[in-house]
């Protein structure tokens, strides 16, 4: 037997509904013929008849009856179906995939998950927090929609858009004496045990950087690929950390204060997409959300920065 048309079938559904070919052509928009040779095809492909001739009517045969029934309840699921494919045109339903460096995972991707969910209960989003390598990797190969690092990004098969802006800072124990300095500089850090951020980040370079030219030596006691992981070490009062803010979002601890470092280190965010694999309207929802959550720790911190134009 060959692959059911559902086209065929609602013709049938009509026909059996309505019990006159007529009517079910001016009900479906089709020309009675049409209707007609629609059923002898489907008698054909389903191996049964279907239907008698009376005078005026056609008469279904029990064959028919039970599949109408089995009609009717496709239907059903094709309606949901169409239903569905509605939500997820309009993004109010669905799955998403973010990579993200955990950094921005913690913080802003979350807080822009949890904001698109409250508008859309049924979207699904799935974060995925990974290294910046990974994170470029899986949005070009598309294993996820979109992803978020820290700029630069030179990938020609990713489509980079920066929406917005930190910088680094100095996290030290509520008590030190750099709570009360407007910033700290390289020379002001000089002989103080540091944390880190992983070398491979672009942040941790320009810190480094910045340190050289000023004739000083990093005296890192502690490296590690998430600020987060070093906004908690440095609460411990041993170490100063040179981070990005964006734990400070996430964690509520008094226990250390944030100061602004210079020469200012910026930190660009990035959303990723591929450049052959258009965003979908839920991606575009949520890269929304990712915006306004910069723009909102930005109204509150000046160590944020919103929106900037595309790259």
């Amino acid at each position: 037997m060959r692959r059911l048309n559902l086209r065929l079938l609602d013709v049938f559904r009509v026909v059996f509904e309505t019990g006159n070919v007529t009517v079910a052509a001016d009900k479906l928009g089709v020309t009675q013929p049409a209707v007609s040779k629609a059923l002898i095809e489907l008698e054909q492909d389903v191996g049964l008849v279907l239907f008698g001739r009376g005078r005026r009517r056609i008469i279904p045969t029990e064959d028919a009856a039970r599949l109408y029934e089995e009609t009717a309840r496709l239907f059903t699921h094709v309606e949901v179906f169409e239903d569905r494919i509605d939500d997820f045109r309009s993004g109010s339903a669905g799955q998403l995939s973010v990579a993200a460096i955990p950094t921005l995972a913690g913080s802003v991707v979350v807080q822009a998950a949890l904001a698109l969910q409250n508008k859309a209960p049924l979207v699904k989003v799935r974060i995925v927090t990974v290294s910046r390598a990974e994170v470029i990797s899986s949005t070009t190969h598309h294993q996820v929609d979109l992803g978020l690092l820290h700029a630069p990004v030179a990938d020609r098969d990713l489509d980079v858009e920066i929406i917005g802006e930190s910088e680094i800072v100095a996290a030290v124990h509520r008590g030190h004496v750099f709570q009360t300095y407007d910033h700290v500089t390289p020379r002001d850090l000089d002989g103080y045990l540091l944390i880190g951020t992983y070398v491979g980040s672009p942040a941790s370079y320009l810190v480094r950087e910045c340190f050289e030219a000023a004739g000083i030596k990093m005296q890192v006691a502690l490296e590690v690929n998430s600020s987060a992981v070093a906004f908690a070490a440095a609460a411990s009062g041993r170490c100063i950390a040179l981070i990005d803010p964006w734990p400070s979002w996430v964690v509520s601890d008094d226990r250390c204060v944030l100061v602004k470092f210079r020469p200012v280190v910026p930190q660009r965010i990035a959303l990723l997409t591929s450049t052959f694999r258009p965003p979908s309207r839920l991606a575009q929802l949520f890269a929304e959300e990712l915006r306004h959550e910069i723009i909102k720790a930005a109204a509150s911190s000046h160590f944020v920065r919103g929106m900037i134009k595309s790259t």
